[in-house]
């Protein structure tokens, strides 16, 4: 008798009352308008530092346009494969690369709609979830994949701090850079080192609230509620990777090289949008640059970092590129990374939620929200 595969983990089995809660309508119509309203007011400010010449179309350079909807066809590749190779049927439960891909469009146009990266999540665990994954996994898979993001900023931080030039910024502006740098990476370094070492984290965590914190009486109720929820996403946090890792060692190195690929190739992107302007600017310098707009538009507080990444790349890129092309230059790179993914997942996930509700006779959720 064959001896069983020990690796093998059986996904376990769906629960019917699983229901994925999605904004309402309305919400997601206030959002698209803040996101519109918002970037349009930042190219505004914009372009009141430069000008938009349209007649530079004249020396584009074809040969970068011409690689630029495969730059953003493996953009969007890579952002549903890092999934895939989690949901394979052996780590969980077997969603196809095509519904991944439909997850990653939905976390896109969601993203778009609320404030912060992360708050796409929704949308994506409710593609996922249609496509026959746990709520359970998916939020695992989330989880496992802010784990390779943050590997990827320890990357970024200690690039960017080699290719960004002393003197591209005033002294005071590149101290401040540097020291964001420094933040960034230590506060990623730390969280995955959580990750590694949970108990420790706790014990170091709980060592500094008695001894320190402790002397603080006012402090007291706050500090065992902050203790206890921290405990809580440290268990939750550190044990979705340590199962990952138990089950595919593999599929979790491959999560951390394709994010890796996938920023790279985002920021690759804008890269290929300069030299198809015409214009030739160090390639070292951009990706630093592109880190630190990164870093700024990942945590920015409006629906898809809407306002703040068009000034922040204007005011950025500035160092490298005429004045001439910044605007164009800005305008063509939120179409290419963001507006038009969120184009396809607002189309994708209206579709399915249509679906849905055919399915069950109910109205679309997303003119009810979902109950």
């Amino acid at each position: 008798m064959a001896k069983p595969s020990v690796d093998r983990v059986p996904p376990p089995a769906r629960a019917d009352t699983e229901r994925v809660r999605l904004p309402s309508r309305r919400a997601l119509l206030w959002g698209i308008q803040i996101f519109i309203l918002v970037s349009l007011g930042g190219l505004a400010l914009g372009s009141r530092r430069t000008g938009l010449d349209l007649q530079v179309a004249g020396s584009f350079d074809w040969r970068f346009a011409l690689a630029i909807p495969f730059l953003v066809a493996l953009d969007y590749l890579l952002g549903g494969w890092r999934y895939r190779v989690l949901f394979n049927g052996r780590v969980m439960t077997h969603v196809s690369l095509w519904d991944c891909l439909r997850s990653n469009w939905g976390n896109i146009f969601l993203g778009a709609a609320t404030p912060f990266q992360t708050g796409g999540g929704p949308a994506q665990i409710y593609l996922l979830w249609r496509a026959g994954a746990r709520m359970s996994e998916s939020l695992l898979a989330s989880l496992v994949n802010f784990a390779g993001t943050l590997v990827f900023f320890c990357f970024a931080s200690w690039a960017a701090l080699l290719l960004i030039p002393s003197g591209l910024f005033d002294a005071a502006v590149m101290n401040l850079i540097r020291s964001a740098f420094v933040v960034v990476g230590v506060i990623a370094a730390l969280t995955l080192a959580v990750v590694a070492c949970p108990h420790a984290s706790l014990a170091v965590v709980r060592w500094v609230n008695d001894r320190l914190l402790g002397r603080i009486p006012w402090l007291r109720g706050m500090r065992a509620r902050l203790l206890a929820r921290f405990a809580a996403g440290v268990d939750r946090f550190s044990g979705s990777v340590r199962l990952v890792w138990s089950r595919g060692t593999r599929e979790l190195i491959w999560v951390v090289l394709l994010t890796l690929v996938l920023f790279w190739n985002k920021f690759s992107i804008g890269y290929a949008v300069v030299r198809a302007l015409g214009v030739s600017a160090p390639y070292g310098i951009f990706l630093g640059l592109s880190s630190i707009q990164l870093f700024v538009i990942y945590f920015a507080p409006t629906p898809g970092a809407s306002g703040v990444a068009e000034l922040s790349s204007v005011w950025l890129m500035a160092r490298i590129l005429p004045k001439e092309i910044l605007l164009l230059y800005t305008i063509l790179w939120r179409f290419l990374t963001t507006v038009l993914g969120a184009v396809i997942g607002g189309i994708v996930l209206f579709l399915e939620v249509r679906r849905q509700a055919r399915e069950e006779g109910k109205r679309p959720a997303l003119e009810t929200g979902m109950e």
